[in-house]
């Protein structure tokens, strides 16, 4: 029939579409399309009317909106919108108990063999029973609790008491024939003896053959069942088996598969290409990719039945060879594909270029694969699969790089090449998955229903407005608007408000989704409220998730609202992504623990309840449901339960994200429904969110509920730390450390060489949790780098991990691992019985090997020590206060009314305020569970609270190391998409990079850390920078703004409350900073070798030499001198010819990394022509004698035969920051300084961006040699210094330098002349202590020379005295005398004064001519120092054969405006103990 009026339906349309083209017939063309329409529906077809005029758009949106549903089978969307913690300004719903851990049960103690108990609660017994009641037992693995004996046992053991009694030839006949002969004999006498007939014999002999043909024939069939199962099983173990079956599913669903399969592939592979591509290529496509048509076949199986119970172990031999044509029929053969790959490697650029194809055809694949299948009892009982070849498999190719399909070559053909590609082959893949190296699939994982499981990370929408809305009802009016948030159009994660009447609404709404995968969409519906009928769509907007794989944040998008095709508005939105942080994966397939985070996602599980009080109830039973409350607000209600008082909770799970993990509070309150009248609180728990993480580490998920006789809850959280950056993470993923940990990288021994050409170029990473947190510098080309550096790392947790790693820096591309070492921080945290952690300062020497990855075969060896120091307990005054209010709400706070009124309000506010309400309970019951408070209170034993330190500014100086942690809040900068940095003393790299600033007003809200070794003499540098520093080489250009001043002046400014910075620009613009600070002491001592004092300048005046050996046959030498610092040349002075005493009169001046590593020799040569220089003597000269800032005159004697040096020393304190060595650039003071320890926790990722790109942390550098110049760099531009009232101290001891003011608001002036402060002259010179606050900066001023007389000279000669100033650039001459000729030799000048302006250490030359009409002869020379006294002093200098008699003074330039006031503080240093004098603060 269904036939017949298909075929009737038919005949109408084609009947009307004959009567429409007759001209004759009045039936027009539209009554015949509406017939064939109807006919169509009416047969169940899809038909659908288009207007002629509708563009494509328009039709392909009417033919979706007429699709069936479920006609296309999408991938359903995991993702999932979440609450948050962050206040909405509104009281807590619930008078909770204040939060507590007290209300824990302790852990049960671990089992007999070691594992770990079930959590406490658990009632196994009970769980057993209800399982075997209801289900016949619980899941388990195999049979049950088995014996030894009865595993081995088969069928023919089991045997019933006759079959065991009697004999196997008595049971046969007996039990089978004899006993059915007798029942026959018996059943016909008796029949005879009741007077029965022939029919009843009849009916006997039909019972008995009945009976046996039924016991024969079931004793048959179960032999044959098992000989058959007993035979199998022993094959088993033996043989294999076919799989013919699924060899012929394949033959039918490959050509189904194969080309999706092919497509896929190319579409991931081009995108991998696409961002891989060399730069001297055009471009990289996988142009072909074709399995071909004969689909893979599956040889045989082997199983091995005698696996653990929870183990399915099986072998398969699989085949890939689609060029077999054997097995092949001749229509497939005729049909047949074969595979080819082709890979387009296009050269040159744009136009001018040309494609080459790659190709690689007729390949063939076969091997024996191991199969593992791990099973588990939860859902989806397979935990994973895990997969290895046994044996190398059989890999067979043609390739063809040149030439294509017509003119290619195979170079397989090329002797040897073929072997060595196979080899490289399964070299790759034996690391992977060959036997015992296993790949794993983790289907439990894959299949886990619970987004938190799978995220990767959290997804904030900020939907600003939207402008243009259209209805596509003309006639609905302005519509009432609000945008839903979903993934792929399905279900909605989240909503905004609604705004009345309003085309161009702004809601300004965030919503947080947690995502699972990039290959969503993420979808933005817009809709009209109505209040009485369905709210209408008006259209569309969508995002593709993809895209942040690319950049993370995308603001101020402009997405198109859609609908039927037709643009019906835009939506203004902000899309950032946050990923979740992850630990690495360890040698054993284990995950280490995720790096410590303040922010991150929650799931929080209310699983179960157990003896709730049931007096509640006059019958006894409850009706029990679970409310979960985050911060006091209600996030969840779980399903509600009838007559139990140990209910189990299916859906007691909710997530939300946390930004604030130590201020989060968690609450359950369990209740008992009721219907009609309120429903009554059972109990109530709640405690934070941190105390809730530390007692799930211990085993603790069950809680006594408060406010109730009886009753515990069984709660459980999982915790995945998500990147939060910005304004959004409250503390900006910060956690304050408990210590730092120390490690000193000394050198590396043997290394790997991964240079095709020359040596690798290492260095020293340490990573925490997979998060890179500092690096040593770059040794280029070298194998056996002597690093001797510290870095310094922030630590959270005992649990913690560190991965050291050595690295080799490329130029292009990423950097490549030479190996590496874990360091499980619990070897050197330990925590005392008071809860204190000790300090670990053994610095046991260690010399770990190198290994890829953790493993495989050790390559090079580093030395390293460890050590751990704890901070000191601080008092955070923010912290106190909130603990106080919360305290001060606790004890004044009233019951809060969950209900909602809606009474005098207008539909589109109350359905706002429903919307943001919705599901709230009542909760005017807070006396009942205010007398509960007590008993959550009730505890196992609580600990003594550690003290805690109140630090106030003027107590700062009094602790030395410590970590200063820095909050940057916000910013009014003068330029976008730039980045603010932090660099601290003479570090290689920022200490902490913010996020980027794409606009001018910035919001921060990110918190970092940086190590100081020695605050009074710390200086911190704040940078406004176009791109981050990666590699400690940055370009001042990229500078735009820095400030520059002392960290404890700083710090003092800034302690615990926002200020104000300002940077000033090298254009004039000034950019504002606001940030706060607190200053977290270390329990350390310093090691002498990282102090200011063991590193500096040195400056070398090489004077001259007496007594020298004769190196030549006229009885001189023609001597020079070699200095060299760690076995590297450092300065050769000119050669003095034909002398034994010579006058160098030269200086140079040098970096000096440590003084008590330094090596510095000097060594005499005699110069020969064409020949090498000969030896003359050496002398060693020890550094660590020489008193900062005063110079020193010393006369070592030479080794050699004879001879004598005389050297002027003056060795000044500055941080030494280096580059890679190699180029071995050093710089000083105003280098840029370097990275130290502590930026917050950010992506992975990032694990890049949010660290400041592979920064050196903390580093100090305790180097034993070195080789280079000084780098010469500008004075920081708005270094602020003290106004010129300060009141600054100063004392006649020479030491470190002073310290400068804080970086202080307004708008930097200029660099002010620092006040002038004094030493005690010393010989010939004198120095200055710097008391402005750039360490070794000399004072600026102006000097008067005044020129009396010289004596000694030749009584011929005119003596003329020229006085030069030596600067870097050479002498300059600053001012000569009249030449004026005694007789006497005794020469006077009368007026002979002029002033130069210099600095206080300026060095100056005094040389004596015979002057004559042509320049003269020169009569000696010697350098000078100024006297460093205001008043003046005469002073004979020694110049030749005479001297000269010279008076100066020097007066600084701000002495007349600067008012001293003595500020003392006292410090101990390295080398000399001095008090130091620094400026005051401004008030």
């Amino acid at each position: 029939m269904s036939q017949l009026s298909s075929r009737v339906g038919e005949l109408k349309s084609q009947g009307a579409a004959d009567a429409a083209r007759d001209p004759d017939s009045n039936v027009t063309s539209e009554d015949a399309e509406q017939t064939m329409i109807d006919e169509t529906k009416k047969a169940g077809g899809a038909a659908f009317q288009f207007d002629p005029n509708a563009s494509p758009e328009e039709k392909a949106a009417q033919a979706r909106a007429n699709l069936p549903p479920g006609f296309h089978h999408e991938k359903k969307a995991t993702a999932v919108g979440i609450a948050t913690d962050i206040d909405d300004g509104t009281p807590d719903q619930y008078d909770l108990p204040s939060p507590t851990k007290e209300g824990a049960l302790a852990a049960p103690p671990p089992n007999a063999d070691g594992t770990p108990a079930k959590a406490n609660g658990h009632l196994p017994q009970d769980e057993n029973a209800q399982w075997v009641e209801r289900v016949g037992w619980a899941p388990r693995f195999g049979q049950g609790s088995i014996t030894e004996t009865e595993a081995g046992e088969n069928l023919l053991d089991h045997q019933t008491f006759l079959e065991g009694k009697l004999d196997d030839k008595f049971f046969g006949d007996w039990y089978h024939n004899a006993g059915v002969i007798v029942f026959a004999c018996l059943a016909s006498w008796v029949v005879a003896l009741l007077g029965g007939g022939l029919a009843w014999v009849f009916i006997v002999m039909a019972i008995c053959g009945t009976y046996y043909r039924t016991s024969i024939r079931r004793v048959r069939r179960n032999f044959r069942d098992d000989v058959n199962r007993e035979m199998a099983k022993a094959r088993l173990e033996t043989d294999t088996e076919s799989l013919e079956w699924i060899n012929s599913f394949l033959v039918k669903f490959w050509p189904i598969y194969a080309p999706v399969l092919c497509t896929t592939i190319i579409n991931s592979v081009d995108q991998v290409l696409s961002t891989s591509t060399p730069a001297f290529l055009d471009s990289l496509r996988l142009k072909t990719f074709i399995l071909g048509s004969k689909p893979p076949r599956l040889d045989y199986v082997k199983t091995y039945p005698k696996a653990e119970d929870d183990t399915v172990l099986m072998d398969w031999r699989f085949s890939f060879t689609p060029n077999d044509v054997m097995d092949l029929t001749a229509r497939q053969l005729k049909n047949k594909i074969t595979p080819k790959v082709a890979l387009e490697i296009r050269i040159g650029k744009g136009v001018i270029s040309k494609g080459l194809d790659v190709i690689v055809e007729d390949f063939a694949f076969s091997g024996l694969m191991r199969v593992k299948v791990k099973l588990q009892i939860p859902f989806p009982h397979i935990e994973k699969v895990e997969i290895c070849f046994l044996g190398k498999p059989d890999i067979d190719y043609v390739c063809k790089p040149l030439g294509g399909d017509t003119l290619g070559f195979d170079i397989n053909f090329i002797p040897g090449l073929e072997t060595f590609i196979t080899e490289q082959i399964h070299g790759n893949l034996q690391p992977i998955m060959y036997d015992p190296n296993v790949f794993p699939i983790e289907i439990a994982k894959m299949l886990a229903g619970n987004p938190v499981d799978q995220a990767i990370g959290v997804l904030a929408v900020t939907i600003h407005g939207a402008q243009g809305l259209k209805n596509p009802d003309k006639l609905s009016g302005t519509p009432d608007p609000y945008a839903v948030v979903s993934l792929n159009s399905r279900d909605p994660l989240g909503k905004t408000k609604i705004v009345k009447q309003n085309a161009s609404p702004r809601w300004n709404d965030t919503i947080y989704v947690i995502i699972t995968s990039y290959a969503d969409a993420l979808t933005l519906p817009v809709y009209d409220w109505n209040e009485y009928r369905k709210d209408k769509e008006l259209g569309t907007a969508t995002f593709a998730l993809d895209q942040l794989e690319r950049a993370p944040e995308h603001e101020d998008l402009q997405l198109e609202v859609m609908a039927n095709g037709k643009a019906r508005g835009i939506i203004q939105a902000d899309v950032r992504f946050f990923p979740v942080l992850e630990g690495r994966k360890l040698e054993d397939g284990s995950m280490e623990a995720a790096p410590e985070s303040n922010t991150g996602i929650a799931r929080f599980t209310v699983e179960q309840a157990k003896e709730l009080d049931g007096t509640k109830s006059l019958i006894g039973q409850l009706n029990p449901y679970g409310v979960l409350l985050l911060n006091g607000k209600e996030i969840h209600v779980t399903r509600k339960l009838k007559r139990t008082n140990n209910p189990i909770f299916d859906n007691g799970s909710k997530e939300f994200l946390v930004t604030d993990r130590k201020t989060a509070r968690l609450g359950l309150v369990i209740k008992d429904d009721r219907g009609i009248t309120a429903d009554p609180i059972l109990g109530t728990y709640q405690i934070k969110l941190d105390d809730m993480i530390q007692l799930m580490d211990k085993g603790q998920e069950w809680y006594n509920l408060a406010g109730a006789q009886t009753g515990r809850a069984q709660l459980t959280l999982q915790w995945k730390p998500v990147a939060l950056k910005g304004a959004i993470g409250g503390s900006g993923g910060y956690i304050t450390p408990i210590g730092v940990m120390r490690l000193h990288f000394q050198s590396a021994r043997d290394l790997r060489n991964l240079e095709t050409m020359g040596k690798s170029d290492p260095y020293v990473r340490v990573l925490l949790s997979g998060i890179e947190k500092g690096k040593t510098v770059t040794f280029q080309n070298n194998l056996n780098p002597d690093w001797d550096e510290v870095i310094y790392v922030p630590m959270h947790s005992s649990r913690e991990k560190l991965t050291i790693e050595v690295m080799d820096q490329e130029k292009l591309g990423k950097d490549r691992s030479l190996g590496l070492i874990d360091v499980s921080a619990a070897d050197y945290i330990y925590q005392a019985d008071s809860g204190e952690y000790e300090v670990h300062d053994q610095k046991q020497q260690l010399s770990e090997s190198l290994r890829m990855n953790g493993k495989g075969t050790p390559k090079g060896k580093l030395n390293f020590t460890v050590a751990f120091y704890p901070t000191l307990n601080v008092v955070d005054p923010e912290e106190e206060e909130a603990e106080k209010a919360a305290e001060e709400e606790n004890a004044t706070r009233t019951p809060q009314s969950g209900k909602i009124i809606t009474n005098g309000q207008d539909p589109v506010t109350a359905a706002n305020e429903k919307e943001s309400s919705a599901g709230k309970i009542d909760t005017t019951l807070a006396k009942q569970l205010l007398q509960g408070e007590k008993e959550q209170g009730e505890t196992l034993g609580q600990a003594k609270p550690l003290p805690k330190l109140r630090l106030t500014p003027e107590e700062l100086v009094k602790y030395e190391s410590g970590l200063v942690v820095f909050k940057l809040i916000a910013g009014n900068l003068a330029h976008s998409n730039v980045w603010v940095d932090v660099v601290m003393d003479d570090m290689a790299f920022p200490s902490f990079v913010s996020s980027k600033a794409t606009s001018r007003q910035a919001h921060y809200g990110e918190i970092g850390d940086a190590f100081v070794r020695e605050l009074d003499v710390s200086k911190i540098t704040m940078r406004l920078n176009r791109k981050q520093d990666k590699k400690g080489d940055q370009e001042s250009d990229d500078i735009i703004a820095k400030l520059q001043g002392y960290t404890l002046d700083t710090l003092q400014r800034c302690l615990y409350k926002p200020h104000e910075l300002v940077l000033k620009g090298t254009d004039g613009n000034a950019s504002k900073v606001t940030v706060s600070m607190k200053y977290l002491p270390v329990k350390m001592q310093l090691d002498p070798s990282e102090s200011i004092n063991n590193m500096g300048t040195l400056r070398v005046d090489v004077l001259d030499a007496a007594d020298l050996p004769s190196a030549d046959r006229n009885g001189y030498s023609d001597p020079f001198c070699k200095f060299q610092l760690n076995g590297k040349e450092l300065y050769k002075t000119k050669v003095q010819k034909k002398t034994l005493h010579p006058s160098w009169n030269e200086f140079f001046e040098c970096p000096v990394a440590s003084r008590t590593a330094a090596d510095f020799k000097v060594k005499v040569m005699d110069w020969d022509l064409g020949d090498k220089a000969d030896y003359l003597g050496e002398a060693v000269i020890n550094l660590e004698l020489l008193d900062p800032f005063k110079p020193q005159e010393i006369s070592l004697n030479l080794d050699g035969k004879s001879g004598v040096i005389r050297l002027k020393l003056l060795f000044k304190p500055d941080y030494v920051t280096r580059s890679r060595q190699g180029s071995s650039t050093f710089s000083g003071t105003f280098a840029t300084p370097g990275k130290i320890v502590g930026a917050p926790v950010k992506g992975v990722g990032m694990v890049g961006g949010a660290l400041g790109g592979g920064v050196v942390k903390g580093a100090t550098f305790l180097r034993h040699g070195f080789k280079g110049k000084k780098e010469g760099r500008d004075v920081s531009n708005g270094f602020v210094e003290p106004p010129g009232d300060e009141p600054v101290s100063y004392n006649d001891s020479m030491g470190t330098p002073q310290r400068a003011g804080a970086l202080v608001d307004g708008s930097p002036s200029l660099p002010q002349t620092p006040p002038h402060a004094r030493s005690q002259s010393f010989g010939a010179a004198s120095t200055t202590g710097p008391a402005d606050g750039v360490p070794n900066k000399p004072e600026a001023g102006t000097a008067i020379f005044t020129i009396l007389s010289a004596n000694g000279f030749s009584p011929t000669a005119k003596v003329q005295v020229h006085v030069k100033q030596v600067s870097s650039k050479g002498a300059k001459d600053v001012h000569k005398t009249k030449p004026i000729k005694s007789p006497s030799g005794q020469v006077q000048w009368e007026q002979e004064s002029f002033r130069v302006n210099c600095q206080a250490d300026s060095q100056f030359q005094v040389q004596v001519k015979d002057h004559t009409m042509f320049g003269g002869d020169e009569l000696g020379e010697a350098p000078f120092f100024i006297d460093d006294s205001s008043t003046g002093s005469e002073k004979a200098v020694k110049v030749g054969a005479g001297e000269v008699i010279i008076k100066t003074s020097f007066t600084s330039a701000e002495t007349n405006s600067t008012k001293l006031s003595p500020r003392s503080g006292v410090r101990k240093s390295f080398l000399n103990r001095r008090d130091s004098s620094r400026g005051v603060m401004p008030s």
